[in-house]
């Protein structure tokens, strides 16, 4: 009996152009590298005004480039936040289909409102009693129930 293949088996490798850009661009961005070249960058652009006298083209160039550029990096930075999350969320979806005894609902929880979120954590928290001597789980981000 020929099993069907996982869908993750279909994936294609080639990412389309702007995705694979925008998760280059990302990784540039955010290396130390960066960091070197925008302060390179600035010491260039006050060298340039100081050699000009500051004049006021100089000025606007700063005032109009920088905020255009940041919007184009937001946009590439909240595209690959979006892919990565979008990833993470299927994988976590097949270990909640793989593991014998999870609710296969919970694979769709990330459609819920806020209100049925609330309302799911209420009921895991109900599920959890404390240990003696152990702080009882918030459920809030970062909360590990360490005590």
């Amino acid at each position: 009996m020929d099993e069907e293949p996982h869908a993750a088996e279909r994936i294609s490798r080639q990412p389309p152009p702007f995705a694979r850009g925008a998760r280059h661009l990302t990784m540039l961005t955010g290396s130390p590298w960066s960091i070197v070249a925008i302060v390179v960058a600035l010491g260039a652009w006050l060298a340039a005004g100081w050699a000009l006298g500051f004049p006021r083209g100089w000025e606007l160039g700063a005032t109009a480039g920088l905020p255009v550029l940041t919007l184009v990096l937001l946009v590439v930075v909240q595209h690959t936040q979006n892919h990565d999350d979008r990833a993470i969320q299927l994988k976590l979806d097949e270990v909640i289909r793989a593991l014998e005894g999870a609710s296969n609902s919970m694979i769709r929880v990330d459609e819920g409102s806020r209100e049925d979120l609330e309302h799911v954590r209420d009921h895991f928290r109900e599920q959890v009693a404390p240990d003696d001597g152990e702080q009882r789980r918030t459920g809030e981000p970062g909360a590990t129930g360490a005590g």
